[in-house]
């Protein structure tokens, strides 16, 4: 008899666990969602955290998802909580908000940091017939690979490490440089392009935002008294680039995008406090992760495009498969009527 009764106390031990399980993991999620949302990219410590492999968090949901569906209703009710929480609050899984839209592309741009890949270069004419893009915006392009560009496309051009073509005419093409930058051989954050469309002139801001990786390469292996200052450091020129460009862009101009490797993760303090008010594509329209960086395990979303109510994202889409870190972010937009 008191064999039995143990038994049958088994099942009742295993239950109480899986909701200890299920709502502490609940509050983590919650917690950890809230902690990004406002530290990410905000302090070293939220460097860390906005460049983290965020997606790994889904992972522990799969197994305990359908484990507290089995424990009753309420543990069932707190673990969708919990992996809501963690799927679309940490890992930012998107998924369009509300109804598609009804009408087709009027312009479909492309911005791809190319990492100065070389094999791009031989497969360069195959993919632009593929992405049939009206834009294409390159950054860290390689000399040969502007060659390549231009032989491609009638109106396509470079400027220092911006690569950029154009189904329409391309009216003017300069560099956005910081006062103090001026004068130095420092790579600008940014280049803005005049393209003539058929639906009137249309600036174009290709972006590419001071990079993180030797700061974060230092988290690796910090030594001591190091690491702060590093992600300090890389913190504020990020920060310093991003509100330059987004004070030169002319948001008075009824079209204009901005689109690039901003090298800010999404959610990011920097990325809001400089872009709020602009839409991004991906966030708005595009579905999963999102990822446009690959760093070994590190994937990250750094890549964006942003635009204006005058321009209103219909798709995006990260591709995958080209020879570098990063890969080609698509967008389909339409101009409201």
């Amino acid at each position: 008899m008191a064999s039995s009764g143990r038994a049958a106390s088994r099942p009742g031990q295993v239950t109480r666990l899986v909701r200890s399980a299920v709502w502490l993991a609940s509050a983590l999620s919650v917690v950890g969602w809230l902690v990004l949302a406002s530290v990410n990219d905000a302090s070293p410590f939220g460097m860390l955290l906005g460049f983290a492999p965020r997606w790994w968090v889904v992972f522990p949901w799969l197994l305990l998802l359908p484990l507290g569906a089995l424990a009753g209703l309420p543990t069932a009710l707190v673990a969708v909580g919990g992996t809501l929480a963690a799927v679309f609050g940490i890992a930012r899984f998107e998924l369009p908000r509300g109804t598609p839209a009804a009408p087709p592309r009027a312009l479909r741009v492309v911005t791809y940091n190319t990492d100065f890949s070389l094999p791009l270069t031989l497969r360069l004419r195959n993919d632009l017939r593929r992405w049939d893009a009206d834009i294409v915006l390159l950054q860290d392009c390689k000399v040969v690979l502007a060659q390549t560009l231009r032989l491609a496309v009638p109106e396509a051009g470079s400027l220092g490490p911006y690569c950029f073509a154009s189904r329409w005419p391309i009216v003017e093409a300069v560099p956005l440089t910081p006062p103090e930058s001026r004068g130095t051989t420092t790579s600008p954050p940014a280049i803005r392009l005049r393209i003539r469309t058929p639906r009137g002139e249309l600036l174009v801001y290709a972006v590419h935002l001071p990079s993180p990786r030797h700061a974060l390469g230092a988290a690796r292996w910090p030594q001591p008294g190091e690491l702060v200052p590093r992600l300090r450091a890389s913190l504020e020129e990020r920060g310093r680039a991003s509100a330059y460009v987004s004070s030169v862009v002319a948001r008075r101009d009824r079209h204009f995008l901005v689109a690039g490797d901003f090298n800010l993760p999404f959610g990011s303090a920097i990325l809001r406090r400089d872009w709020s008010d602009l839409t991004n594509a991906f966030a708005a329209v595009g579905v999963g992760f999102g990822h446009t960086m690959q760093a070994g395990i590190f994937p990250v979303r750094i890549d964006h495009v942003l635009v204006p109510p005058t321009l209103r994202p219909v798709a995006a889409t990260v591709l995958s498969g080209y020879p570098s870190e990063h890969q080609p972010v698509v967008v389909d937009l339409a101009w409201p009527d």
